[in-house]
C-alpha cells in the first residue's frame, strides 16, 4: 500500500517510446520521439506554463511546446514528443528527463501559481521575415519556407541555419528566440 500511495503522487508512471525522422525531412540524421505516457497531461500543463520559458500555450487544446536547449518538447492529451534527437540512447535519456520534470512540477503543483495565459506558436510568415530567404540548403531542407515550417513545428532548432548564426543576423537570431523559437 506505501508504493500505492507513492505512485498516485506521480503523474506519470510509465511510457513507450517510438522514434521517426522529421516528416519534412525524410532520411534526416535526426530523430523525432513520440512518447506515449500513461497519464492525461492537460492538468500539468498550467503548472509547467508557469515554470518553462517562452512556452506556448493553449488551454483550449490542451497543449504546450516549449524549447530547452537543443530540444523542444510538445505534450497533447497523453503524449510527449521531442525533437533533436541522434539515438534511441539519447531519446530515452531525454524523455526520461522530461518525464521526471514533469513530475517534480506535478509533485510541487500545490507551490507553483498556474499559469492559464495563452500564448500561440508565431505565423509562418512572421518567422519567414527572420530567416536569411536565400534558400541556400544549408540547414538540409530545400528552402528557408520549409525551415520555417520545421522550427515552429518542433522538428528543428534556430542553430540547424548556419546563416542565422552569423554576426549580421543577431538581430533576427534574438528576434526569433523572442518568439519561442
Amino acid at each position: 500500500m506505501g508504493n500505492d500511495k507513492m505512485n498516485h503522487s506521480k503523474l506519470i508512471n510509465g511510457y513507450e517510446l517510438e522514434m521517426f525522422s522529421p516528416p519534412c525531412d525524410p532520411g534526416s540524421p535526426v530523430w523525432v520521439a513520440r512518447v506515449k505516457t500513461d497519464a492525461i497531461l492537460g492538468p500539468v500543463m498550467p503548472y509547467l506554463n508557469a515554470e518553462v520559458k517562452n512556452g506556448f500555450y493553449d488551454p483550449r487544446i490542451p497543449t504546450i511546446v516549449w524549447r530547452e536547449g537543443a530540444h523542444k518538447f510538445a505534450l497533447r492529451d497523453s503524449t510527449i514528443s521531442i525533437n533533436n534527437l541522434k539515438d534511441r540512447n539519447h531519446a530515452e535519456r531525454v524523455a526520461k528527463k522530461a518525464i521526471e520534470r514533469i513530475n517534480d512540477v506535478w509533485e510541487r503543483r500545490d507551490k507553483i501559481t498556474p499559469d492559464q495565459t495563452t500564448r500561440i506558436p508565431p505565423k509562418l510568415l512572421d518567422v519567414l521575415r527572420m530567416l536569411p530567404r536565400t534558400n541556400c540548403g544549408k540547414c538540409g531542407l530545400p528552402s528557408c519556407m520549409a525551415f520555417a515550417a520545421s522550427l515552429i513545428e518542433g522538428e528543428r532548432c534556430v542553430e540547424d541555419c548556419p546563416v542565422l548564426l552569423e554576426d549580421e543576423m543577431t538581430e533576427n537570431l534574438r528576434n526569433l528566440r523572442e518568439m519561442g523559437l
